[in-house]
């Protein structure tokens, strides 16, 4: 990881204050470095790209706090191996998980009318959640999760870099992670996150 600390701490300080072009800086700057370290603790570039993610979503959703942070770069790379940590805990647990989402469903895997009900609202709150999400993040999502395009090829079809796109994407899924936390069923929001968000 490289760059000055001092602006680090702009940039930083500047995300704190909501501004999408200091953010945009930062993911650019250390999506690889962060990639990188979770290929090489993980070994599986899946779970990298996830965990990259997951860092930079976090970096968003906690942005007014981020100003308190005095080594990005240490920061990050903490926040990487916590994330790492955090996802093989899951795995292992991994059967006690899918008893529990069993649980939801009949012996037919159908849905009860309740949580029929539930998954539309949700549907409904997230498709609205997206048309509410600025103009480049909607285009680029949209063109990902609808669409199936690859980032690489909604790069070309926007004209940014891919890891503009990348940035774009992950600040979508921060806004539909908050607009989807008030639903108290986490099985559902689960399978759903998982069909969908990915």
């Amino acid at each position: 990881m490289h760059q000055s600390t001092t602006n680090d701490n702009t940039l930083l300080r500047l995300l704190a204050g909501g501004d999408q072009h200091a953010y945009r800086i930062i993911f650019e700057r250390y999506w690889d470095p962060v990639y990188s370290t979770a290929l090489l603790l993980t070994k599986s570039p899946a779970m990298a790209e996830d965990v990259a993610q997951d860092v930079f979503t976090m970096v968003w959703e906690k942005r007014a706090s981020m100003a308190a942070v005095e080594k990005l770069e240490g920061f990050l790379f903490v926040a990487a191996r916590n994330t790492i940590y955090t996802r093989l805990r899951k795995l292992a647990s991994g059967k006690a998980y899918r008893d529990y989402l069993l649980h939801c469903f009949d012996e037919n895997g159908a849905q009860t009318a309740a949580q029929q009900t539930e998954f539309r609202e949700m549907e409904k709150t997230v498709l609205q959640a997206i048309r509410q999400l600025p103009p480049q993040q909607q285009k680029a999502f949209q063109l990902s999760r609808f669409e199936g395009m690859r980032h690489e090829d909604i790069a070309v079809t926007m004209g940014v870099s891919r890891i503009t796109i990348k940035s774009y994407i992950v600040q979508a899924i921060a806004t539909l992670r908050k607009a989807l936390a008030n639903y108290p069923s986490g099985a559902l929001i689960t399978l759903w996150a998982l069909s969908f968000i990915g």
